[in-house]
């Protein structure tokens, strides 16, 4: 990553509480007065250094979605996720509560879009806390199916108040044929004014978006896209 980023293009916060909530999963919760100059909705990501961007000129970043923001203790939540093939991997084991951590380009490229009637959520372990937030944020008159993918029940994790809002499907070995098969298995067709949040392995995801958008069925609107 660049090393060219000044001390004031960055903000910073402590870590209030840090949780193994799966197997190579963490849920930390950041507090930071800078947070109050966002206007907040649920969508947002921010990118988190994963070292000390003060003394460390190697300054690799991970960009990770808010799971929840709360603005009067500028309090926010986010999931790091600890895989050997995790670039967070070294740096989440080693921080701790009271620790200091810095962040930069808190992002709204893929904030909630709530002119959909029926919503589709599809996305692998990586974007389940993402996904959560959007389904909160969601008013109860919305429909939404849901589609998480994973190879292993392990990584797997409730949300913030304990529940399992989403439905996950264990696919092992994972193949985008296979989650094409459970989407005409199991979600519904002739849905109207359908709104598609995407968030995952980026092949999966082309081959999902490939197949809602030549059945006509799904009455697609919009299709969101990421990979974290």
């Amino acid at each position: 990553m660049n090393g060219q980023t000044q001390p004031h293009d960055f903000f910073s916060g402590m870590i209030l509480s840090k949780n193994k909530i799966a197997e190579n999963t963490f849920h930390i919760r950041i507090q930071s007065r800078d947070f109050s100059q966002i206007p907040y909705v649920a969508g947002y990501t921010a990118e988190i250094f994963l070292s000390d961007p003060y003394y460390n000129l190697q300054r690799e970043i991970g960009e990770y979605a808010f799971w929840n923001y709360e603005p009067v203790y500028h309090t926010a939540d986010f999931v790091i996720h600890a895989n050997p093939l995790d670039k967070a991997e070294k740096w989440i084991k080693e921080v701790g509560e009271g620790d200091s951590v810095f962040f930069r380009k808190l992002s709204d490229d893929l904030i909630l879009d709530e002119s959909g009637s029926h919503y589709f959520l599809i996305g692998d372990v990586k974007a389940l806390a993402y996904l959560y937030e959007i389904n909160r944020a969601l008013a109860v008159s919305k429909k939404v199916d849901s589609l998480i993918y994973t190879e292993r029940e392990e990584d797997l994790f409730s949300d913030l108040d304990h529940s399992f809002p989403l439905t996950s499907y264990v696919i092992n070995p994972l193949k985008p044929e296979k989650i094409v098969e459970i989407i005409k298995g199991n979600f519904p067709e002739s849905s109207k004014n359908t709104i598609v949040y995407m968030v995952g392995n980026s092949e999966i995801s082309f081959c999902i978006s490939n197949y809602l958008q030549d059945n006509p069925a799904f009455e697609i609107r919009k299709i969101y896209m990421k990979e974290f």
